[in-house]
């Protein structure tokens, strides 16, 4: 864990970045006292939902009816109120 001042973070925040990047926790200090702490986020990757699996895609639709645009327009008007 690194330790950085309030004046580092203003003026050198771009090593800050690489220490955070790099996987560092800096906690950020004023006056010698604790603050705030910067983690680095967890993994994006590991959190990407696959939506192909999803039942809602995997569903068949060639049975389903296609709305008209009078039909669209329709359900657009009604709704349109509502938020």
């Amino acid at each position: 864990m690194k330790t950085a001042s309030v004046r580092d973070l203003r003026n050198r925040y771009t090593r800050l970045l690489g220490w955070i990047g790099a996987g560092e926790e800096v906690v950020i200090t004023r006056r010698g006292r604790a603050v705030a702490r910067l983690i680095p986020e967890e993994d994006l990757s590991a959190q990407q939902v696959d939506w192909s699996k999803s039942p809602a895609v995997r569903r068949d639709r060639s049975q389903a009816r296609v709305l008209s645009a009078g039909e669209s327009a329709e359900i657009i008007r009604e709704a349109s109120g509502r938020w």
